[in-house]
């Protein structure tokens, strides 16, 4: 089965409400994280693609929150996938190439210029999204 990368913060997580928080140690509490909402249309759309393909999720945030960011996956309704964190570009890509070497990827979704670069560096189509308000539809014509 073919795999997708999902990036997490501003594709499928709207993270605005705790954005003023950044730098601070309460910007990845395990309370702040729970209450972001998924983007509008973005369970519907994962749980569309999940019937389909493998999903891995990515996120750019520290490691240490993997298991409070699972919890909000879960908690959300988003389908089941792998979860990775790498908390800037340099440990991303590092995960994204050994991802590749297991995963056969079709495609990334991002909303961000440096996540299309990881979709460059695996060889899969780039889908860029808006930040925080996707078009899921753009995601259904190219998938």
């Amino acid at each position: 089965m073919h795999s997708i990368l999902v990036f997490i913060d501003g594709t499928i997580c709207d993270t605005r409400h705790r954005n003023h928080l950044f730098g601070a140690p309460d910007f990845y509490s395990e309370n702040n994280i729970l209450h972001d909402l998924p983007t509008q249309g973005s369970v519907e759309c994962m749980t569309e693609l999940s019937q389909k393909y493998n999903l891995i999720y990515i996120g750019a945030r520290p490691n240490t929150y993997i298991n409070t960011t699972k919890k909000w996956i879960k908690k959300v309704g988003f389908p089941e996938g792998e979860v990775y964190l790498g908390k800037n570009q340099q440990e991303r890509m590092q995960i994204a190439m050994k991802l590749k070497e297991k995963n056969d990827f079709i495609a990334g979704i991002g909303d961000r210029w440096d996540d299309n670069e990881l979709h460059l560096a695996i060889g899969c189509k780039s889908i860029i999204l808006k930040e925080w308000e996707p078009n899921w539809d753009t995601v259904r014509r190219y998938l």
